[in-house]
């Protein structure tokens, strides 16, 4: 620290300076010492990079859950195109068998169960039609992994990414459940509703509550430099120093 910054903020040391020419920065979040090179700002703060903290650090950690929740849909899309691409593989021999075991079933009372629905709808898939649903699966995994990365990294167009490519899923989802309501239909769609509302509200998206300008006024004040000099941490004596200066 410059001896402008010990008389501006008396009793707080906050760097010691080490024998290469660096220094031990105290950290103003978690009071632990990070090797860091010394900063060209001869003590100005406006100069000095922000920490994250407050409630820039709170919402980095429910995007990066919702970035979690995206790459579950990743994995589950690539283990839909897979699927997809051996029952094509398989197909024709699917189809012989189904051929041969239908004739039986009709025999029996089991004729109009589940089971032979099933095998009539497989005589009527069409080849091109299970690639192109693989293909599209290939494609949502990919969507869905853009988001994720990004997400993580806190991209914001990746927020509005998100909110687009859920909105746009939305009537499927509808429409899904108005065909046969169950448990899981219920939770996805509330799941894509509740990130909707977070994204848009929370983030600010689209100009919702003053827009981008507004959020970054709000996350300034977690992050303003005298109120954070103001609350760091002071050392016990001077031995804490020393002892810092050879970490």
């Amino acid at each position: 620290m410059t001896p402008a910054a010990h008389a501006r903020y008396p009793g707080r040391e906050l760097s010691v300076d080490l024998p290469d020419g660096g220094q031990l920065a105290r950290c103003l979040r978690c009071d632990a010492w990070v090797a860091t090179a010394v900063p060209d700002s001869n003590g100005d703060p406006a100069t000095l990079p922000r920490p994250m903290r407050g409630r820039a650090l709170e919402e980095l950690v429910v995007i990066r859950a919702i970035a979690l929740e995206r790459g579950l849909h990743v994995i589950f899309f690539l283990v839909l195109a897979l699927g997809l691409a051996l029952l094509e593989a398989g197909l024709p021999v699917l189809k012989q068998d189904a051929q041969l075991l239908l004739p039986l079933l009709d025999q029996t009372r089991s004729g109009q169960n589940l089971l032979s629905r099933w095998l009539n709808r497989l005589l009527e898939l069409d080849g091109q039609h299970v690639w192109l649903l693989a293909a599209m699966a290939l494609g949502y995994a990919a969507l869905e992994a853009v988001e994720c990365v990004f997400l993580w990294r806190g991209k914001r167009w990746a927020e509005y990414l998100t909110v687009v490519a859920t909105a746009a899923f939305l009537p499927l989802e509808i429409v899904e459940l108005i065909n046969g309501v169950s448990v899981l239909k219920v939770l996805a769609l509330l799941t894509n509703l509740v990130i909707l509302a977070y994204l848009v509200w929370t983030k600010r998206l689209f100009g919702v509550r003053g827009g981008l300008a507004s959020l970054e006024r709000e996350m300034a004040a977690d992050v303003d430099w005298d109120a954070l000099h103001s609350r760091a941490p002071a050392p016990a004596d001077s031995d804490k120093s020393a002892e810092a200066g050879h970490i």
